[in-house]
């Protein structure tokens, strides 16, 4: 596989994962790519950009943040799960 290749996957991972995100997640990614100056069109459906054309250094921020709300997620979940078999043992006492 060339670098190529690598970087068009990594790309097309972080474009699944972006599908995914909440709309404080999405407000992020905004804000990402704004302080990394990368071309973000707007109009009344939403802001848009390619992810093609986004510079290497954008792309590892987008990967460390889409890391970091994917382990949020996680443990969201295990939390949520912890707390809600302590109310079935508190309802079955």
């Amino acid at each position: 596989m060339s670098g190529k290749d690598t970087d068009f996957e990594i790309r097309k991972r972080l474009f699944e994962e972006i599908k995914k995100f909440t709309r404080a997640e999405q407000e992020e990614l905004v804000r990402i790519l704004r302080r990394n100056t990368e071309d973000i069109s707007e109009n009344r459906n939403g802001m848009f950009f390619d992810l093609l054309t986004l510079r290497t250094s954008t792309i590892q921020d987008i990967t460390t943040y889409v890391e970091f709300c994917s382990k949020n997620r996680v443990s969201f979940e295990v939390r949520e799960k912890e707390m809600k078999e302590m109310v079935e043992e508190i309802g079955n006492d």
